[in-house]
């Protein structure tokens, strides 16, 4: 592969949405020692037109075009688009090191199948779990090894406001229109996991539709606007977290009336407050400590800088393809877990009745 041969990465976008607009391609012209942009694709042929333009790169009227572009080393996949997966087995076929911010557990099987192709390929790959990359996660890894000790129980609440296209990528909201379970239910479990610096060993999820005058039902392919989960970790470790969807339409400025979203983190030394991406707050044996964590780096820096070594050979904190592959596995048992649950409901109620 020509990247073995120099530092600079040259990269072919897949995909162009609000990914790239506001994490991507700003992290690119600040990492411009390590990355080049040569070659771009969407689905929209004018907005690929327009983005090469700014760029002074090409842009390719088929995705396989660019994969097999011999300026191109590394595929980034932004933004689903209507061919699926397809674009990670040409990349494969073509041994060339895939960054995927595609929603990976929306189609498992798809994920199974192209699976074995990355391993067979000895393909390096990247799922985009940024999460992992928060300025308030990284701290608090830190004082979990530090003064707070190991997390014994995680609580948090997460909110999204409908589903914006355009809208800048971050905690509250979504990459592309999927149930929650997927977007940010998974990347909320991977966080988790990231904390307990382990697997769960039990899984628990539920769901509902709470709010059934909703406006915005057909953007999303799942009429459930609450879900829950409950993990059981390694050592007695419990995680509960709960994702809610409100409709700005349906609720209007009541919303403005909630406190904000955030996560709790019993430890066996202290406690820490969390307000993604960049507020902490924390009690040890030193007392109350509140820290706003600079933005910069950027988490797009980050995990572009992550795959860059990864890409490299070099050591690196990059989430792997056994981490989509354990995470979409688990979501499999969210969704069931939430299926008997719910036949159990319907039992119990025809019984009482």
């Amino acid at each position: 592969m020509a990247a073995s041969h120099g530092i600079r990465l040259r990269v072919g976008v897949i995909g162009l949405g609000r990914l790239w607009e506001a994490r991507h391609k700003p992290a690119f012209a600040r990492l411009s020692d390590r990355f080049r942009v040569t070659a771009v694709y969407d689905q929209v042929v004018r907005r690929a037109a327009n983005e090469a333009a700014q760029l002074g790169c090409a842009a390719t009227v088929g995705v396989a075009e660019l994969v097999n572009r011999p300026d191109v080393d590394v595929i980034y996949l932004l933004t689903p688009q209507w061919f699926g997966s397809y674009a990670i087995e040409l990349a494969c076929a073509a041994n060339k090191p895939i960054y995927c911010a595609l929603p990976i557990a929306a189609d498992p099987p798809a994920l199974e199948a192209v699976a074995a192709l990355i391993r067979a390929a000895k393909t390096p790959f990247m799922p985009e779990l940024a999460r992992r990359f928060y300025p308030v996660t990284l701290r608090l890894k830190e004082l979990i090894a530090t003064s707070l000790g190991k997390p014994r129980l995680v609580l948090g609440q997460s909110r999204l406001y409908g589903f914006d296209r355009y809208g800048r990528p971050g905690p509250s909201t979504q990459n592309a229109p999927v149930p929650l379970t997927i977007d940010p239910g998974g990347y909320l479990l991977d966080w988790c996991r990231f904390i307990f610096d382990g697997a769960p060993i039990a899984l628990q999820g539920f769901g509902g539709l709470v709010l059934t005058d909703r406006h915005d039902r057909t953007q999303d392919r799942s009429d459930d606007d609450f879900e829950s989960f409950h993990a059981v970790f390694a050592e007695g470790g419990i995680a509960q977290i709960a994702i809610a969807r409100f409709d700005p339409k349906t609720l209007g400025d009541a919303i403005k009336f909630l406190p904000p979203a955030g996560f709790q983190v019993f430890t066996e030394h202290g406690a820490a407050l969390l307000e993604m991406p960049d507020r902490i707050q924390w009690r040890d044996a030193q007392g109350i400590h509140d820290e706003r964590l600079p933005l910069e780096p950027t988490v797009g820096e980050m995990l572009n800088e992550q795959f860059h070594r990864m890409v490299r050979g070099e050591q690196s904190l990059a989430p792997t393809l056994d981490d989509a592959l354990a995470l979409t596995r688990q979501i499999d048992v969210l969704n069931r877990s939430r299926a008997e649950r719910r036949t159990i409901e319907i039992i119990d109620s025809n019984q009482i009745s």
